[in-house]
């Protein structure tokens, strides 16, 4: 139990990206100019993006990454449940620093109002 602890506490960071993710997407969304030509979309669907993203890459990695991971590290998983917790920490933490920027710009835009 101990040695799985660090893994355990580095995922604190994927729950602060998806707390971030459901708590203020609909209010960066509110300050965005949300027109696709001229249909207006309304704040509270760009929830569904994430959602329609995870459901386009799951097969994509499936089909197309998992096969060509397989042959390089010719293993059946293609990379180990280590590496893949480690990669999804990194990308993460790269979303959490793009909200970062788009969260301090739209806060400025806030106030400019």
């Amino acid at each position: 139990m101990l040695r799985i602890l660090p893994i355990f506490m580095s995922t604190i960071m994927l729950n602060c990206c998806l707390a971030q993710l459901s708590t203020f997407s609909i209010q960066q969304s509110s300050t965005m100019d949300t027109n696709l030509g001229s249909f207006k979309v309304p704040p509270a669907f760009l929830l569904v993006f994430p959602i329609l993203f995870i459901m386009v890459l799951a097969p994509m990695y499936d089909h197309a990454i998992l096969p060509f991971a397989r042959k390089i590290t010719r293993t059946e998983t293609g990379i180990t449940h280590l590496q893949r917790i480690g990669t999804v920490l990194v990308l993460s933490i790269v979303a959490m620093a793009v909200a970062t920027l788009v969260e301090t710009k739209r806060k400025k835009m806030a106030f400019m109002v």
